[in-house]
């Protein structure tokens, strides 16, 4: 259907599955964790590789969670990978690890505390966030649509957990160093490498000081949420046309036209285009 990849040749696929299948049961071949995680995907240097994160990857796979990859359960994962939600469904099978369609509080957790992210910035699992998602006594269990919901919403979270955290002293400020380690820990899906590069020196110029306000923490984590929207702004203003500058005013005439932005998220946008461009205009960066 429309929106879908087209999925891989049969028999290509089963060529792939055999070359790195080193497990041979009853006449049927298996991949192991590492085979997939490894030697497949190459995601992990083979000489230098956390064995848990290897087994919790490759679950993602292994359906049936008896430790390794059938034909079938590989098959199953291409189709999977063509489906337009599939960052979320990879994301629920990867949380699901029971495999019983329904991902717990525990299961939540236990992913969790084996990441790098809860690692450096610890979340708060006793927030009335996660009781709204799982329960006062976190005893609920949630659905794929309602823990695609959970995701979307837990990444906003996550970053105004950052937030507090590094607020020692309830200013509603925080340092640049420690926004700017937010932003590239919670964020860096939603930031280039030019924009990560130029964090603080964009920051300073906004807060004039070496300090983040929380409106600004807001303001600059919506408008990396709103990238689509942007565009939309901007070939608005220009009729479709892709390389002409638009100044500030005109922007925000347009912004306000379509009600969808503030003017501190029109602020830094435009800031953004100064330190990275040094023109003051939006044009063909988008």
């Amino acid at each position: 259907g429309g929106g879908f990849l087209r999925r891989a040749n049969e028999g290509s696929l089963h060529e792939i599955f055999n070359r790195y299948a080193t497990v041979n049961k009853n006449g049927e071949k298996f991949m192991t964790a590492e085979d997939f995680v490894i030697k497949y995907l190459k995601l992990l240097d083979d000489q230098n590789y956390n064995k848990d994160t290897v087994k919790l990857l490759a679950a993602i796979v292994d359906t049936s969670k008896d430790g390794l990859i059938s034909y079938p359960e590989f098959q199953a994962f291409e189709g999977l990978l063509c489906f337009p939600d599939a960052l979320y469904k990879t994301a629920f099978q990867l949380f699901d690890t029971n495999g019983n369609g329904m991902v717990s509080f525990s299961e939540f957790v236990e992913v969790m505390k084996k990441t790098e992210l809860h690692r450096k910035i610890p979340f708060n699992m006793d927030s009335p966030f996660i009781q709204l998602y799982f329960g006062k006594d976190k005893s609920r269990v949630v659905s794929y649509n309602e823990f695609s919901q959970f995701l979307h919403d837990f990444h906003e979270e996550y970053a105004i957990e950052g937030f507090r955290r590094a607020d020692t002293n309830g200013s509603g400020f925080i340092s640049l160093s420690a926004f700017q380690e937010i932003m590239t820990s919670i964020k860096s899906h939603l930031l280039t490498k030019q924009v990560q590069s130029h964090l603080i020196e964009a920051a300073t110029i906004s807060q004039g000081g070496s300090r983040v306000s929380f409106p600004y923490f807001i303001a600059f984590n919506s408008l990396l949420n709103n990238m689509e929207l942007v565009k939309r702004i901007y070939l608005n203003v220009t009729n479709g046309h892709r390389t002409q500058e638009v100044s500030k005013e005109e922007f925000m005439h347009s912004a306000q036209a379509m009600s969808q932005m503030t003017p501190l998220e029109v602020d830094i946008l435009f800031q953004l285009c100064d330190v990275l461009h040094q023109t003051g205009y939006v044009s063909d960066f988008i």
